[in-house]
């Protein structure tokens, strides 16, 4: 049913990546791993591993990865994120049910590991189409993490070449040639904010990312509100 990509530089994230695969409900599935690093030593039997050189790029790595899977539909998956039990599902019934060519997240939930702190992002942009209207713009972007798509949009569109930003290049395209793009609801899925600076590749500061979300919750267990009551 669907194929998963997911791409680390970081050997200590492989773990997090795999345990997310597993985690998933939806039986019919595939995980393939793409190591985009020259030192890093793995051994994952059992799994598709690509491995490629620091030089190749991010964008370039995800392209190979999807020209491998063998299923319909194909989801990106970050290697320091949290998804729940049910995120695959929910991607393949929104396929199955809108027919859509890209689906992901415009609302998600957002853990701040300093101070334990949950938030919403990008609040009320749950369950709704992209619509085309004009110039492509901010509003309109899915979160990489959680972007999905028809394989066979990577005949005509792919990922952008570079290392930073190759996830909005590519909906930019996708939203350019008038694909179907639907917005998923804000559940199974978390966005983690990691309290090491150097951790993430986006320049967005936290300061900027609070300001774009709303406060839900300290806790130290966010499964219990990023899994859907439904």
């Amino acid at each position: 049913m669907i194929s998963v990509v997911a791409c680390t530089n970081r050997l200590a994230f492989v773990p997090k990546m795999i345990e997310n695969f597993q985690r998933q409900t939806l039986k019919e599935k595939e995980l393939i791993i793409i190591i985009n690093s020259s030192v890093l030593e793995v051994d994952l039997a059992g799994y598709l591993v690509l491995q490629f050189p620091e030089e190749v790029s991010l964008g370039a790595c995800l392209n190979k990865g999807v020209q491998l899977a063998k299923y319909e539909f194909v989801t990106k998956m970050d290697d320091d994120d949290y998804y729940g039990p049910d995120y695959l599902n929910e991607v393949y019934q929104a396929f199955v049910e809108k027919k859509a060519d890209v689906v992901g997240k415009s609302s998600f939930y957002m853990y701040f590991q300093k101070g334990n702190e949950l938030r919403l992002y990008n609040p009320n942009h749950e369950n709704r189409w992209i619509i085309n209207h004009g110039p492509y713009k901010s509003s309109d972007f899915l979160s990489g993490a959680t972007l999905a798509f028809k394989k066979s949009i990577l005949d005509k569109i792919s990922f952008p070449d570079v290392n930073v930003g190759e996830d909005s290049g590519f909906q930019r395209l996708c939203y350019e040639n008038r694909l179907k793009m639907f917005s998923l609801t804000k559940d199974h899925y978390a966005y983690i904010r990691y309290q090491d600076p150097q951790h993430h590749h986006s320049d967005a500061e936290d300061s900027l990312l609070r300001r774009r979300s709303r406060f839900i919750v300290h806790t130290s267990s966010l499964q219990r509100y990023v899994h859907s009551k439904k």
